[in-house]
């Protein structure tokens, strides 16, 4: 068993809860929401459901952690943390630790272009490259697969700026509303490289500014990159 394996067996509950450290798992005779499923000891439970009808393991693998239901059930008064947010802050800790081991030995660079150290979604996702992604986009697919992966996969190549097609490719994440930022990054990683992409973004988050700096159309953000190189 890995260590991510090991992690991810620790989860015993959806909200972040834990069950073995719960007094109502013996008073209750509760199996836990996980075990039960979403009815514990109390019967049916709202955050359960939720997380199971967005096919989330726990809520901390949910894009938009920590909403205002976990929030309401971790601070209840009478019901909730103590201390407060304790179920919040183990969700954390636990998707940290499945982020920090998924990401291991694993290639950062994202195939459309975008790049896993400086991506929004870093605390969510482990990367495209990893055993644990989950990017929003890819998440709107049955497979869970974001189609630019599958096909530069497919062609055997590393990323799709590697493709000859790249210039003129509307596919995945190309073709959506805010796809130019990947496709300008891999426009540009395809004339200068992955390093060199790399520390243009480093060049830009020093600077304060935020890519693409408002750059509309995956030409723009190629100029935009272009003019933060050294």
């Amino acid at each position: 068993m890995t260590e991510f394996e090991r992690i991810r067996k620790t989860i015993d509950s959806y909200c972040g809860l834990s069950c073995a450290e719960c007094t109502y798992r013996e008073t209750k005779h509760c199996g836990g929401c996980i075990a039960t499923g979403g009815k514990p000891f109390h019967g049916s439970c709202e955050v359960a459901a939720c997380a199971m009808e967005k096919k989330r393991g726990f809520c901390g693998e949910c894009g938009e952690f920590a909403c205002e239901l976990l929030k309401s059930y971790s601070n209840d008064e009478t019901h909730g943390d103590t201390p407060k947010g304790a179920r919040i802050q183990r969700c954390m800790e636990i998707k940290g630790a499945l982020l920090q081991e998924a990401r291991k030995g694993t290639d950062p660079q994202g195939a459309c272009g975008h790049h896993c150290h400086h991506c929004f979604l870093g605390q969510w996702c482990g990367g495209c490259r990893s055993v644990y992604p989950n990017c929003s986009f890819a998440t709107l697919f049955e497979d869970g697969k974001c189609p630019n992966l599958t096909c530069s996969a497919g062609k055997g190549l590393d990323g799709c700026y590697g493709c000859e097609e790249l210039a003129g490719c509307g596919k995945g994440y190309y073709g959506a509303g805010d796809g130019y930022t990947a496709k300008g990054a891999a426009l540009f990683i395809q004339k200068y490289g992955k390093e060199a992409y790399a520390a243009v973004l480093e060049t830009i988050e020093k600077s304060g500014c935020s890519y693409p700096g408002g750059a509309c159309g995956p030409e723009a953000a190629l100029q935009f990159l272009e003019s933060y190189q050294k």
